[in-house]
Formats: structure tokens, sequence, C-alpha cells
């Protein structure tokens, strides 16, 4: 099984656990707004963000080419 297939299930998985984990909906943990992702980097990162938060620049967003040392951004 190729390493982006492992990294898609452990990204996949986290979510899982995380949206658990919430008592009610996510929200962005810089502000206030409902979470529309989740930034996800093993051992790294692993928090919920809205819209504005996340940046196309510093995540690789719903399966697009992974950009190392950044996060991937999963829609919630």
């Amino acid at each position: 099984m190729p390493a982006s297939s492992d990294d898609d299930a452990s990204a996949e998985a986290a979510l899982a656990a995380a949206v658990e984990a919430v008592d009610g909906d996510p929200e962005c943990s810089l502000c206030s707004k409902p979470a529309d992702y989740f930034l996800y980097e093993p051992g790294s990162v692993e928090k919920f963000v809205c819209w504005e938060h996340v940046s196309p620049h510093s995540a690789a967003v719903d399966g697009e080419d992974e950009r190392p040392g950044r996060p991937v951004a999963l829609s919630i």
C-alpha cells in the first residue's frame, strides 16, 4: 500500500476521533465560527478551522498534492 494511502487513512481516522471528542459541532480553534476543515499533520497539527483560517498556501486542501511540512485540510 502506498504511503499516501496510509497518510490518508491516518488523517481520516484523526478527523473521526476529533469529531467524536467534540461536544456538539466543531468550532474553529482561532475564532468562534463553526469549523469547515480539520488541519492534520501526524504528530504536529490536529485542529479545526473555519474557511477563513485555512490557507491554501499552508495546507493541502481536500486531496490536493501534499505539501511537505504542511498539514492537510480535510473538509468536515
